[in-house]
Protein backbone atom coordinates (compact mmCIF):
# COMPACT_ATOMS: atom_id res chain seq x y z
CA UNK A 1 0.00 0.00 0.00
CA UNK A 2 2.64 2.43 0.87
CA UNK A 3 4.72 1.72 -2.20
CA UNK A 4 1.66 2.33 -4.41
CA UNK A 5 0.87 5.73 -2.65
CA UNK A 6 4.71 6.81 -3.33
CA UNK A 7 4.12 5.49 -7.05
CA UNK A 8 0.94 7.43 -7.50
CA UNK A 9 2.42 10.91 -5.57
CA UNK A 10 5.79 10.44 -8.19
CA UNK A 11 3.87 9.97 -10.87
CA UNK A 12 1.04 12.78 -10.31
CA UNK A 13 3.90 15.49 -9.45
CA UNK A 14 5.66 14.63 -12.56
CA UNK A 15 2.82 15.06 -14.40
CA UNK A 16 1.39 18.20 -12.97
CA UNK A 17 4.85 19.86 -13.30
CA UNK A 18 5.49 18.85 -16.88
CA UNK A 19 2.14 20.19 -17.85
CA UNK A 20 1.96 23.32 -15.65
CA UNK A 21 4.13 25.94 -18.14
CA UNK A 22 2.35 24.81 -21.02
CA UNK A 23 -1.53 25.59 -18.49
CA UNK A 24 0.34 29.45 -18.04
CA UNK A 25 1.53 29.66 -21.55
CA UNK A 26 -1.93 29.00 -22.91
CA UNK A 27 -3.91 31.04 -19.93
CA UNK A 28 -1.04 34.49 -20.52
CA UNK A 29 -2.19 33.96 -24.67
CA UNK A 30 -5.80 33.76 -23.46
CA UNK A 31 -5.43 36.72 -21.35
CA UNK A 32 -3.54 38.80 -24.15
CA UNK A 33 -6.54 37.84 -26.87
CA UNK A 34 -9.31 39.17 -24.29
CA UNK A 35 -7.55 42.30 -23.25
CA UNK A 36 -5.91 43.24 -26.63
CA UNK A 37 -7.89 41.66 -29.53
CA UNK A 38 -10.92 43.85 -30.43
CA UNK A 39 -13.62 41.79 -31.72
CA UNK A 40 -14.62 43.97 -35.02
CA UNK A 41 -11.33 42.84 -36.21
CA UNK A 42 -12.06 39.24 -36.11
CA UNK A 43 -15.47 39.91 -38.26
CA UNK A 44 -13.69 42.04 -40.80
CA UNK A 45 -11.35 38.43 -41.34
CA UNK A 46 -14.61 36.17 -42.24
CA UNK A 47 -15.10 35.45 -45.44
CA UNK A 48 -18.59 34.88 -47.47
CA UNK A 49 -18.32 31.40 -48.34
CA UNK A 50 -19.88 28.27 -46.59
CA UNK A 51 -16.59 26.43 -46.52
CA UNK A 52 -14.16 29.59 -46.13
CA UNK A 53 -16.30 30.43 -43.09
CA UNK A 54 -15.40 26.73 -41.58
CA UNK A 55 -11.97 26.70 -42.52
CA UNK A 56 -11.49 30.03 -40.68
CA UNK A 57 -13.54 28.41 -37.69
CA UNK A 58 -11.75 25.33 -37.62
CA UNK A 59 -7.96 27.02 -37.84
CA UNK A 60 -9.03 30.26 -36.15
CA UNK A 61 -7.39 28.67 -32.93
CA UNK A 62 -4.09 29.22 -34.58
CA UNK A 63 -4.33 32.44 -34.10
CA UNK A 64 -6.80 32.83 -31.46
CA UNK A 65 -5.46 29.99 -29.23
CA UNK A 66 -8.86 29.39 -26.34
CA UNK A 67 -8.95 26.63 -23.58
CA UNK A 68 -11.96 24.43 -23.86
CA UNK A 69 -12.35 25.65 -19.95
CA UNK A 70 -13.31 29.32 -21.37
CA UNK A 71 -14.57 29.02 -24.96
CA UNK A 72 -18.34 28.82 -24.81
CA UNK A 73 -18.80 32.17 -23.10
CA UNK A 74 -16.38 33.82 -25.96
CA UNK A 75 -18.43 31.91 -28.28
CA UNK A 76 -22.01 32.88 -27.02
CA UNK A 77 -20.44 36.84 -27.21
CA UNK A 78 -19.46 35.99 -30.47
CA UNK A 79 -22.71 34.60 -31.77
CA UNK A 80 -24.60 37.09 -30.28
CA UNK A 81 -21.58 39.48 -32.36
CA UNK A 82 -23.71 37.58 -35.19
CA UNK A 83 -20.71 35.99 -35.97
CA UNK A 84 -21.87 33.18 -38.96
CA UNK A 85 -22.70 30.08 -36.58
CA UNK A 86 -20.32 28.09 -39.65
CA UNK A 87 -17.28 30.34 -38.02
CA UNK A 88 -18.43 30.35 -34.64
CA UNK A 89 -19.37 26.28 -33.44
CA UNK A 90 -16.27 25.16 -35.29
CA UNK A 91 -14.26 27.58 -33.56
CA UNK A 92 -15.42 26.36 -30.10
CA UNK A 93 -14.87 22.67 -30.99
CA UNK A 94 -11.03 22.98 -32.78
CA UNK A 95 -9.46 25.58 -31.31
CA UNK A 96 -8.89 23.99 -27.64
CA UNK A 97 -6.60 21.49 -29.60
CA UNK A 98 -6.05 23.50 -33.08
CA UNK A 99 -3.77 25.88 -31.35
CA UNK A 100 0.08 26.01 -31.23
CA UNK A 101 0.36 26.00 -27.40
CA UNK A 102 -1.58 22.19 -27.74
CA UNK A 103 0.52 20.90 -30.20
CA UNK A 104 3.83 21.81 -29.05
CA UNK A 105 2.59 20.17 -25.34
CA UNK A 106 1.17 16.81 -26.99
CA UNK A 107 4.56 16.70 -29.13
CA UNK A 108 6.52 17.14 -25.69
CA UNK A 109 4.40 14.72 -23.75
CA UNK A 110 4.24 12.01 -26.73
CA UNK A 111 8.94 12.59 -27.32
CA UNK A 112 8.42 14.34 -30.75
CA UNK A 113 6.24 11.84 -32.08
CA UNK A 114 4.20 14.06 -35.17
CA UNK A 115 2.17 11.19 -36.10
CA UNK A 116 0.23 11.35 -32.42
CA UNK A 117 -0.29 15.05 -33.27
CA UNK A 118 -1.82 14.63 -36.93
CA UNK A 119 -4.04 11.89 -35.59
CA UNK A 120 -5.25 14.03 -32.85
CA UNK A 121 -6.13 17.14 -35.32
CA UNK A 122 -7.74 14.94 -37.72
CA UNK A 123 -9.93 13.45 -34.77
CA UNK A 124 -11.08 16.31 -34.04
CA UNK A 125 -10.80 18.96 -37.30
CA UNK A 126 -13.62 16.22 -39.02
CA UNK A 127 -16.64 17.00 -36.37
CA UNK A 128 -15.67 20.35 -36.21
CA UNK A 129 -15.66 20.96 -39.71
CA UNK A 130 -19.20 18.35 -39.97
CA UNK A 131 -20.70 20.24 -37.40
CA UNK A 132 -19.66 23.75 -39.15
CA UNK A 133 -21.39 22.83 -42.74
CA UNK A 134 -24.15 20.91 -41.02
CA UNK A 135 -25.16 24.41 -39.83
CA UNK A 136 -25.47 25.76 -43.07
CA UNK A 137 -26.70 29.20 -43.37
CA UNK A 138 -28.31 29.08 -39.83
CA UNK A 139 -28.11 32.13 -37.72
CA UNK A 140 -27.54 33.07 -33.93
CA UNK A 141 -31.44 32.87 -33.78
CA UNK A 142 -31.38 29.60 -34.27
CA UNK A 143 -28.08 28.23 -32.52
CA UNK A 144 -28.67 30.15 -29.17
CA UNK A 145 -31.27 29.19 -26.49
CA UNK A 146 -31.24 33.03 -25.45
CA UNK A 147 -32.08 35.58 -28.91
CA UNK A 148 -29.70 37.68 -29.91
CA UNK A 149 -29.72 41.29 -28.63
CA UNK A 150 -28.06 44.87 -29.55
CA UNK A 151 -24.74 44.39 -27.08
CA UNK A 152 -24.35 48.39 -27.74
CA UNK A 153 -27.78 48.90 -26.30
CA UNK A 154 -27.63 46.35 -23.40
CA UNK A 155 -23.95 48.52 -22.41
CA UNK A 156 -25.56 51.70 -22.19
CA UNK A 157 -28.85 50.67 -20.41
CA UNK A 158 -26.56 48.47 -17.43
CA UNK A 159 -23.85 51.24 -17.44
CA UNK A 160 -27.40 54.09 -16.50
CA UNK A 161 -27.87 51.78 -13.61
CA UNK A 162 -24.58 51.30 -11.79
CA UNK A 163 -24.33 53.05 -8.94
CA UNK A 164 -22.04 56.59 -8.75
CA UNK A 165 -18.81 55.74 -6.51
CA UNK A 166 -16.87 58.45 -4.69
CA UNK A 167 -13.65 56.05 -4.32
CA UNK A 168 -10.33 56.59 -4.61
CA UNK A 169 -8.59 54.46 -7.35
CA UNK A 170 -6.97 50.93 -6.55
CA UNK A 171 -9.84 50.75 -3.68
CA UNK A 172 -10.49 47.62 -5.40
CA UNK A 173 -13.88 47.54 -5.08
CA UNK A 174 -14.61 45.85 -8.43
CA UNK A 175 -16.98 48.67 -10.06
CA UNK A 176 -14.49 48.98 -13.18
CA UNK A 177 -12.42 52.39 -12.37
CA UNK A 178 -9.97 50.30 -10.70
CA UNK A 179 -8.29 49.07 -13.75
CA UNK A 180 -7.58 53.20 -14.84
CA UNK A 181 -4.64 53.87 -15.22
CA UNK A 182 -1.09 54.11 -17.74
CA UNK A 183 -0.63 50.23 -16.74
CA UNK A 184 -4.30 49.19 -16.56
CA UNK A 185 -4.17 46.72 -19.96
CA UNK A 186 -1.08 45.28 -18.26
CA UNK A 187 -2.53 44.50 -14.74
CA UNK A 188 -5.71 42.91 -16.61
CA UNK A 189 -3.27 40.45 -18.70
CA UNK A 190 -2.22 39.51 -15.24
CA UNK A 191 -5.09 39.10 -13.78
CA UNK A 192 -6.95 37.39 -16.17
CA UNK A 193 -3.68 34.98 -16.70
CA UNK A 194 -3.70 34.41 -12.98
CA UNK A 195 -7.28 33.69 -12.64
CA UNK A 196 -7.37 31.24 -15.72
CA UNK A 197 -3.91 29.34 -14.78
CA UNK A 198 -5.61 28.94 -11.26
CA UNK A 199 -8.98 28.23 -12.28
CA UNK A 200 -7.95 25.47 -14.77
CA UNK A 201 -4.70 23.82 -12.83
CA UNK A 202 -7.38 22.71 -10.10
CA UNK A 203 -8.59 20.10 -13.38
CA UNK A 204 -5.34 19.48 -14.27
CA UNK A 205 -4.09 18.48 -10.17
CA UNK A 206 -7.12 16.34 -10.47
CA UNK A 207 -6.36 14.61 -13.39
CA UNK A 208 -2.69 13.97 -12.83
CA UNK A 209 -3.92 12.50 -9.77
CA UNK A 210 -6.32 10.01 -10.82
CA UNK A 211 -4.49 9.49 -13.94
CA UNK A 212 -1.80 8.50 -11.16
CA UNK A 213 -4.18 6.44 -8.99
CA UNK A 214 -5.42 4.48 -12.38
CA UNK A 215 -1.69 3.68 -12.81
CA UNK A 216 -0.91 3.31 -9.63
CA UNK A 217 -3.96 0.98 -7.54
CA UNK A 218 -6.24 -0.08 -10.67
CA UNK A 219 -5.50 -4.10 -10.77
CA UNK A 220 -3.68 -5.42 -13.84
CA UNK A 221 -6.94 -7.86 -14.67
CA UNK A 222 -8.97 -4.68 -15.20
CA UNK A 223 -6.73 -3.33 -17.49
CA UNK A 224 -6.44 -6.08 -19.81
CA UNK A 225 -9.83 -6.44 -19.83
CA UNK A 226 -10.30 -2.73 -21.48
CA UNK A 227 -6.83 -3.35 -23.23
CA UNK A 228 -7.87 -6.72 -25.03
CA UNK A 229 -10.35 -5.09 -26.89
CA UNK A 230 -9.88 -2.13 -29.72
CA UNK A 231 -13.98 -0.85 -28.75
CA UNK A 232 -13.29 -0.87 -25.00
CA UNK A 233 -9.52 0.46 -24.77
CA UNK A 234 -11.52 3.49 -27.08
CA UNK A 235 -14.38 3.89 -25.04
CA UNK A 236 -13.08 3.40 -22.01
CA UNK A 237 -10.16 6.16 -22.25
CA UNK A 238 -13.17 8.35 -23.87
CA UNK A 239 -15.15 8.16 -21.01
CA UNK A 240 -12.40 8.77 -18.49
CA UNK A 241 -11.79 12.27 -20.83
CA UNK A 242 -15.01 13.08 -20.70
CA UNK A 243 -15.43 12.27 -16.59
CA UNK A 244 -11.81 14.16 -15.72
CA UNK A 245 -12.34 17.17 -17.31
CA UNK A 246 -8.86 18.13 -18.14
CA UNK A 247 -8.02 21.30 -19.80
CA UNK A 248 -6.52 20.66 -23.63
CA UNK A 249 -3.10 22.22 -22.66
CA UNK A 250 -2.30 19.23 -20.11
CA UNK A 251 -4.12 16.40 -21.32
CA UNK A 252 -1.70 15.22 -23.26
CA UNK A 253 0.90 14.52 -20.32
CA UNK A 254 -1.81 12.72 -18.80
CA UNK A 255 -2.76 10.59 -21.33
CA UNK A 256 0.74 9.43 -22.74
CA UNK A 257 1.08 8.24 -18.85
CA UNK A 258 -1.34 4.85 -20.09
CA UNK A 259 1.38 3.46 -21.04
CA UNK A 260 -0.23 -0.02 -21.57
CA UNK A 261 -2.99 1.39 -23.58
CA UNK A 262 -2.74 1.79 -27.37
CA UNK A 263 -2.16 4.52 -29.47
CA UNK A 264 -5.38 4.92 -30.57
CA UNK A 265 -7.07 4.82 -27.42
CA UNK A 266 -5.15 8.04 -26.19
CA UNK A 267 -5.38 10.02 -29.23
CA UNK A 268 -9.13 9.38 -29.04
CA UNK A 269 -9.02 10.44 -25.28
CA UNK A 270 -7.07 13.77 -26.13
CA UNK A 271 -9.30 14.54 -28.80
CA UNK A 272 -12.92 13.95 -27.29
CA UNK A 273 -11.93 15.59 -24.14
CA UNK A 274 -11.64 19.38 -25.51
CA UNK A 275 -14.92 19.06 -26.83
CA UNK A 276 -17.48 17.19 -24.72
CA UNK A 277 -16.65 16.94 -20.86
CA UNK A 278 -18.87 17.17 -17.59
CA UNK A 279 -17.93 21.02 -17.40
CA UNK A 280 -19.06 21.85 -20.82
CA UNK A 281 -22.01 19.62 -21.27
CA UNK A 282 -24.13 21.65 -18.74
CA UNK A 283 -22.59 24.88 -20.56
CA UNK A 284 -24.12 23.59 -23.99
CA UNK A 285 -27.63 22.57 -22.54
CA UNK A 286 -27.64 26.80 -21.37
CA UNK A 287 -26.26 28.44 -23.89
CA UNK A 288 -27.45 26.73 -27.18
CA UNK A 289 -30.51 25.05 -28.43
CA UNK A 290 -31.65 21.77 -27.23
CA UNK A 291 -30.86 20.35 -30.87
CA UNK A 292 -27.50 22.01 -31.12
CA UNK A 293 -26.50 20.88 -27.63
CA UNK A 294 -27.26 16.90 -28.59
CA UNK A 295 -25.71 17.67 -31.79
CA UNK A 296 -22.65 19.28 -29.84
CA UNK A 297 -22.85 16.10 -27.60
CA UNK A 298 -23.33 13.03 -30.23
CA UNK A 299 -21.21 14.08 -33.17
CA UNK A 300 -18.00 14.49 -31.74
CA UNK A 301 -18.56 11.46 -29.22
CA UNK A 302 -19.61 9.02 -32.73
CA UNK A 303 -17.09 10.27 -35.01
CA UNK A 304 -13.98 10.30 -32.32
CA UNK A 305 -14.93 6.43 -31.31
CA UNK A 306 -15.74 4.90 -34.65
CA UNK A 307 -12.18 6.66 -35.94
CA UNK A 308 -10.41 6.09 -32.84
CA UNK A 309 -11.59 2.08 -33.10
CA UNK A 310 -10.59 1.68 -36.63
CA UNK A 311 -7.09 2.87 -35.84
CA UNK A 312 -6.72 0.67 -33.33
CA UNK A 313 -7.53 -2.40 -35.69
CA UNK A 314 -5.12 -0.85 -38.11
CA UNK A 315 -2.65 -1.60 -35.38
CA UNK A 316 -2.44 1.68 -33.85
Amino acid sequence: MTESLVVMTTAATAIVLEAAPFLLLGSLIGALIEVLVPERTLLRLIPRSGTGQVAVGVFAGMLLPTCECGIVPVVRRLLLKNVPPRVAIPYMLAAPVVNPVVIASTLFAFQGDMSVVGLRLLLVIIPAAALGFALGDASPRTVLRQQPIDLKRFDEAEAAHLPEHDHAHGCGCGCGHAVSGPFARTRAVLFHTAAEFVSMGRFLVFGAVVAAGFKAFLPPAVLEFFIGSPMMAVGGLMLLAIALSICSEADAFVAASFASFPMAAKVAFMAIGPMVDLKLIPLFLTVFTRRVAVALMVVPTVTVFVMGVLLAWGGW
